[in-house]
């Protein structure tokens, strides 16, 4: 249930960044998810950190790092069936709220006995499950609700700032996390992403919504939506467009520490690296209005992967620390054009009956695909070295910015399904 418009430049009566930053409801969402997402990142690395310690298992520092996003996975679906009943507003609360809950129960048992007291790493992993769990009911929700905090011409600029949350909270997040174990440990990183829950649930209860209209005229099931998305080929191209952005932006944290460690160095550069790319993200959505006035949103979807894959790239053959920054921050702004372009045409372009669990796929498709790109990145990183893993990441983005220009008369066609 994809339509075609043939809108691509800046809508008439689009606000700037400045103004829907400012705004009293989206300005408020947008800030609140950004702590919200920067917790998730804090609670990932703190997770990893003390499970390693308490162990000295990589093994299960990767099975507690996958445990944030295998929701992704297998809820994620459900979740945006749901989101397609409900109030979106209520159902992103619940999943806050369950994420708050659990993040708690390990916060307050780690200040009492300390990671030291704990019966091995099993409460952290089946915390960190129950998390992720949360997350994964709240993500479809929170992708779905922004038609609801703006007007329809301010749509594509907020889908966009939307973006710019999950960005920004995977360059600030493990930024944080560093400064926050370097002060208290993992104990104090668990304190801050129970604490960083509140924010966005304060905004939720207080905020009000644009009322939009839903027909239901669709069967609200994940076995209805994925019929839709069998029957238009545009819908699998965006999807496809999505996993290969996902799988793309894997290296920024599996492949920084290992290629900080060619060049000699340790945890400082894996920051610059990561602030580098979150760095290009956020510089890049100051530029998106223009840029999308400019090419259109199908030729930033193009032009954009092309120039993430091109970044990763060149970070991958950057015989110095410097350029590799660099071509990270470049690689951060080409990501943000890319992911931008893919998730405002589909939110633009789907009825509002599935809108939930199409952008449901769609966590499916960016965040589900997180972990086999780091098994995979990992394993090759290992094998033949992370210069060879980032380049072989490259090459997925570049395939999924050809697909996009060889799906271009897709997108040409003015039929409604």
């Amino acid at each position: 249930m994809m339509r075609t418009t043939a809108a691509t430049t800046v809508a008439p009566g689009e606000r700037s960044v400045r103004d829907l930053l400012f705004d009293p409801t989206f300005g408020r969402y947008f800030f609140g998810n950004l702590t919200s997402n920067c917790g998730n990142w804090i609670q990932n690395v703190s997770a990893a950190t003390a499970v390693f310690s308490i162990t000295g298992s990589a093994t299960l520092t990767g099975v507690v790092s996958g445990a944030l996003w295998l929701g992704a996975l297998f809820i994620q679906p459900y979740a945006g069936a749901l989101s397609d009943r409900v109030d979106r507003r209520r159902l992103l609360l619940a999943g806050q709220t369950l994420s708050l809950t659990a993040a708690t129960v390990l916060a307050v048992w780690t200040l009492l006995v300390g990671l030291d007291g704990l019966p091995g790493p099993w409460p952290i992993i089946a915390v960190t499950t129950c998390i992720g769990i949360g997350n994964a009911v709240a993500i479809p929700a929170m992708q779905a609700l922004v038609p609801a905090l703006v007007p329809p011409a301010d749509l594509d600029q907020a889908i966009a700032l939307n973006s710019v949350t999950f960005t920004l909270g995977r360059a600030l997040g493990p930024a944080l996390a560093a400064v926050i174990l370097l002060v208290g440990g993992p104990t104090a990183g668990f304190v801050i992403n129970a604490l960083s829950y509140l924010p966005l649930i304060v905004v939720l209860l207080i905020i009000r919504q644009r009322r939009v209209e839903r027909s239901g005229e669709t069967e609200g099931s994940v076995r209805a939506v994925l019929r839709i998305v069998r029957a238009d080929r545009r819908l699998v191209v965006m999807l496809v467009a999505t996993a290969t952005i996902g799988w793309t932006s894997d290296p920024v944290n599996t492949l920084t520490p290992p290629m900080a460690d060619l060049f000699g160095a340790g945890d400082a550069l894996v920051g610059v690296f990561v602030g580098c790319f979150g760095g290009g993200a956020a510089l890049a959505s100051l530029r998106l209005r223009s840029v999308r006035a400019r090419l259109g949103l199908e030729w930033m979807g193009v032009l954009g992967l092309a120039g993430f894959g091109g970044g990763i790239a060149a970070f991958a053959a950057s015989p110095t620390p410097w350029l590799a920054a660099a071509s990270l921050a470049f690689a951060g702004a080409a990501f943000l054009g890319a992911i931008t372009s893919v998730t405002t045409r589909m939110q633009r372009d789907i009825s509002e009956d599935v809108r939930g669990r199409v952008m449901a796929l769609w966590g499916v498709a960016f965040l589900g695909s997180r972990p086999l790109a780091a098994l995979i990145n990992g394993a090759v990183a290992d094998a033949a070295g992370p210069r060879i893993a980032a380049a072989l990441a490259a090459a997925v983005a570049l395939a999924g910015a050809l697909l996009l220009y060889r799906s271009r008369h897709l997108f040409a066609e003015n039929t409604t399904l």
